[in-house]
């Protein structure tokens, strides 16, 4: 059935173009099979006068340079088949209103295929703090939606301090293994962790505020949106053609509202609420997250994996043998970074959900090879220094640490896997300052294409339903694609979404209908 954030954007659309969408089931239209329901209909009230922004192939390019193996390095990942990549990096201040000279190096990713047209202008991808974005279009590469390499290539711009730019190296080790684990060990309960992390937490704020010292909040969404700004510049082009993935969608809204007139095209795929603060959006996402375990496991069950016919009771039993202290040394925490962060970037097909499911089942037996590897996969890409100064400086309006045991059992009854860790990871920032909230935009030069996943497994499709005022302030017309799949990033699984993107690229705008369905 539609979700609630398409219900509600399909009733803004309603009301400012007073275009009829009728949602019938899971798609829009009358019934045309598992093909995506397109906007060419011969009755189309579009006027083909209306045209988008037009994009620009960059004046003054960026030292490519071929990086295969460095991306291997950094990610233990091959460049996808068929596609070139190529790195390259640029300075940027890190507090560009204090203008002390102190910069920090931006790491930046382009994939594209040897076909793509050359003088094809980029978009522009950002995935926040979620992933380093060079993984992000990785995954992009190397899945259905990498047709959309066919029309313009990806340039992935790492959020600072993470991914291929320069890194924030300021917590100990002992800090580290604190908050990668939430202080799990045997007979915990959920007050006695939060006390040992919010103790960690605090010690790591203080040494990374005097290591970072005067820069400590140089690394932010607003500060993410000015490399953008800088990348715009350096290119010599008029407007960027953005795409916003997860916590990405928040880079690219404070984008749009910091420079409303360079804005091209405006693509928020799985994207997450703006300005939320962090005891709601953690509710909205333990409650998302465990949906898309819940899918996973059903998968797993249909394709017959390791983990039997109920795969999410065998899942949720080596997570809590990890929040006992149980697993040999794997936490809760640890169990569920590495299945949820499997489940963004990895294959997704049966074979790789049986792989996953064969780990975690060898976990329960007693064997911890496999998805000790999952683990450590999770943490080189989720468990950075950077990482967490970038999510820790952007959380507003956390929680006290004697509040947390409360949470969880408030979120338990819908979310039971999930609710622990995702209570304990809002002590993971106590003590540490927040930036100003950024602004939010007072209106879009373009009308936005939102992309929603139904199994979103780091944020979850609920949280997406607190974007909805920020997109009807703007009083922007949006076209909204849902997908029922598994995985980050609509985009990334979706050769159907690639197609949408691909007609947004062109001079008209998106014809109706303004609510759209690509099969799973």
């Amino acid at each position: 059935m539609p979700s609630t954030l398409r219900a509600r954007l399909s009733a803004a659309v309603l009301a400012a173009s007073a275009v009829t969408v009728v949602a019938a089931g899971c798609a829009v239209g009358p019934d045309t099979g598992p093909d995506v329901v397109r906007g060419d209909n011969p009755a189309d009230t579009t006027s083909q006068a209306q045209r988008q922004p037009t994009l620009q192939a960059p004046e003054h390019d960026l030292n490519w340079r071929s990086c295969g193996n460095r991306l291997t390095e950094a990610y233990d990942v091959e460049v996808p088949d068929g596609i070139v990549a190529d790195c390259a990096t640029y300075d940027m201040p890190i507090d560009a209103a204090a203008d002390r000279g102190d910069t920090i190096r931006i790491g930046v990713l382009r994939a594209r295929k040897p076909t793509t047209p050359k003088d094809a202008p980029p978009l522009v991808l950002t995935s926040g703090t979620d992933l380093p974005s060079s993984r992000t279009l990785l995954a992009l590469a190397g899945g259905d939606g990498a047709q959309i390499l066919d029309s313009a290539p990806i340039v992935a711009v790492d959020f600072r301090g993470t991914g291929l730019g320069g890194g924030v190296d300021c917590l100990t080790n002992a800090q580290r293994k604190v908050l990668s684990t939430n202080a799990a060990a045997t007979g915990r309960d959920v007050a006695a962790r939060a006390t040992d992390v919010g103790t960690a937490a605090r010690a790591g704020a203080d040494l990374c505020t005097e290591t970072l010292s005067p820069n400590q909040l140089g690394f932010s969404v607003d500060a993410a949106a000015g490399d953008l700004e800088g990348l715009r510049d350096r290119w010599g082009v008029d407007r960027l053609g953005l795409i916003g993935v997860g916590d990405g969608s928040s880079v690219a809204l404070r984008y749009a509202a910091a420079h409303p007139d360079k804005v091209g095209r405006l693509v928020l795929d799985s994207p997450v609420g703006y300005n939320v603060a962090a005891k709601e959006a953690a509710a909205a996402r333990a409650r998302g997250v465990e949906e898309s375990l819940n899918t996973f496991a059903q998968r797993c069950a249909n394709a017959g994996c390791a983990l039997g016919p109920d795969a999410a009771a065998s899942l949720r039993r080596v997570v809590d043998a990890g929040a006992s202290g149980d697993l040999a040394g794997l936490s809760d925490k640890q169990v569920l970074d590495a299945v949820t962060t499997a489940i963004a970037v990895d294959d997704m097909s049966p074979d790789g959900i049986k792989r996953l499911g064969a780990a975690i089942d060898d976990a329960d037996h007693g064997d911890l090879a496999g998805l000790r590897g999952y683990v450590a996969t999770a943490e080189s890409l989720r468990g950075t220094d950077g990482r967490l100064v970038g999510r820790c400086n952007d959380l507003r309006g956390r929680p006290g640490l004697d509040e947390l045991s409360g949470l969880v059992k408030d979120w338990s009854g819908d979310a039971p896997t999930t609710a622990v860790t995702t209570a304990l990871d809002l002590a993971d920032c106590d003590g540490w300052g927040a930036t100003d909230a950024p602004g939010a935009p007072d209106e879009l030069a373009v009308n936005p294409l939102v992309m929603v996943g139904a199994n979103d497994p780091f944020n979850g499709r609920d949280v997406v339903d607190q974007l909805t005022s920020t997109l009807m302030a703007t009083k922007a017309v949006p076209t909204t694609v849902s997908w029922d799949g598994l995985g980050f990033s609509v985009l990334a699984h979706s050769g159907c979404a690639a197609d949408v993107v691909a007609e947004y690229l062109r001079p008209e705008p998106l014809r109706t209908p303004a609510a759209r369905a690509c099969p799973a």
